[in-house]
């Protein structure tokens, strides 16, 4: 995502967060119980802070849910079928088909919801991408995390292209954003590291048609300083997961500046915004479709202090981190 792209969404998230916040705080109490570890399961593990794996009703009362020009119900943000929309169960929510912002990207549904603050987590993902897929030529985010007024945000995307003068980017390959980390004046211009990529030997780049595991770790910075760390496990569901693959690992990120001391992440969003189409050649309409018969899907969220770990292990999983 580009700096204007980046604070133009910022911007519009603070002109309705006044409104939405209220109904979006609310919702951290109503996790899901599918696997026994969460709040409300039956076997609750303390470090566990929110769940969701949408086979329950009531989407649209925990999740602030909109789509782009208002393209798409509300009530299709969560998708059911027998034979398994989502991952290893019947729903997920998904983006829906993306449609064009008038701009020069892509995105279907956006939507919102919040969990008790943190400074320090897990985000345990499934995730899966449609087949077919084209990936934006510079771009698809996929989820993000903000705080209560959306001063710091952060992001996992699907893709990120620079090539080729960045060897770990390129068309269905991670990464994470950080858009706090800048060249503020109290670095002394030291840093300018908003793209963080794959860095552990053993990149991983995502197929069309295939479910992946996801697990993100972030513990915020000391406020100022580039001490932060964030961690990044990916790996191919469509076969059991024995050991998670660590993609990326950073101990120097900066979410925090001096002056946002006390800030903790505490809402998550999902959407894929898909970019950019006004390159070379230009792809934006008219010159190509306003909507892309395309999509992402989301599945088996867990928030947690400790690791979570895939499906089948997650309720074993509660080492500090």
């Amino acid at each position: 995502m580009t700096t204007r792209t980046g604070l133009r969404l910022v911007a519009s998230l603070v002109l309705v967060g006044a409104v939405l916040w209220f109904a979006r705080f609310q919702s951290h109490t109503s996790s899901l119980t599918a696997e026994p570890f969460c709040p409300g399961g039956s076997n609750p593990n303390p470090n566990a802070v929110w769940c969701e794996d949408f086979e329950e009703g009531g989407s649209t009362r925990r999740w602030s849910v909109s789509s782009a020009k208002d393209t798409w119900p509300v009530s299709q943000f969560v998708e059911c079928a027998d034979n398994g929309f989502g991952f290893k169960d019947r729903c997920a929510a998904w983006t829906n088909r993306l449609v064009f912002d008038n701009e020069w990207g892509f995105y279907g549904y956006d939507a919102r919801t919040s969990f008790p603050p943190q400074s320090e987590l897990y985000i345990r993902w499934y995730q899966y991408v449609s087949d077919p897929y084209t990936w934006g030529s510079l771009e698809d985010k996929a989820l993000v995390l903000h705080d209560r007024r959306n001063a710091i945000a952060a992001y996992v995307g699907t893709s990120r292209n620079h090539l080729p003068t960045i060897r770990d980017s390129g068309p269905g390959v991670p990464f994470v954003s950080n858009y706090q980390d800048l060249d503020w004046s109290e670095t002394k211009g030291q840093y300018t590291s908003v793209n963080r990529f794959q860095n552990q030997g053993r990149t991983i780049e995502l197929q069309p048609g295939r479910w992946y595991l996801f697990e993100w770790y972030i513990k915020l910075n000391n406020p100022g300083a580039s001490d932060g760390i964030t961690k990044l496990w990916i790996d191919d569901a469509s076969g059991p997961v024995i050991t998670q693959t660590l993609r990326l690992h950073y101990t120097d990120m900066r979410w925090l500046r001096s002056s946002d001391a006390g800030r903790q992440f505490d809402e998550l969003r999902l959407t894929v915004y898909h970019q950019r189409c006004d390159g070379a050649p230009n792809t934006c309409p008219p010159n190509g479709p306003r909507i892309l018969d395309q999509s992402h899907r989301w599945d088996r969220i867990v928030i947690s202090r400790a690791p979570v770990g895939p499906l089948r292990e997650a309720e074993r999983r509660t080492a500090a981190p």
